[in-house]
C-alpha cells in the first residue's frame, strides 16, 4: 500500500495515505488558491511505496487524482 508526500514548489507540505486522501487535499488546495493557483500547477505528489526509503518514490500526474 502506497502513501503520498505532497509538495508545493518543492517543499513537502503534506502526507495522505489514500488516493481519497489526496484528492480531498488537493480538491481544498485548489479552493483556497482559486486566485493564484487555480490549476494546482505548483503542485507535485510522490507515490511512496515500501522502497521510498531508498528509492524517494515517484512523481505522479496530478490528473490521476482530478
Amino acid at each position: 500500500m502506497a502513501d503520498y508526500a505532497l509538495l508545493v514548489d518543492g517543499d513537502r507540505v503534506a502526507r495522505a495515505g489514500s488516493e481519497d486522501e489526496v484528492r480531498a487535499w488537493l480538491a481544498k488546495y485548489r479552493q483556497d488558491h482559486a486566485e493564484d493557483d487555480p490549476s494546482a500547477a505548483h503542485v507535485q505528489i510522490i507515490e511512496r511505496g515500501a522502497f521510498a526509503w531508498l528509492t524517494g518514490g515517484k512523481l505522479v500526474d496530478s490528473e490521476r487524482f482530478r
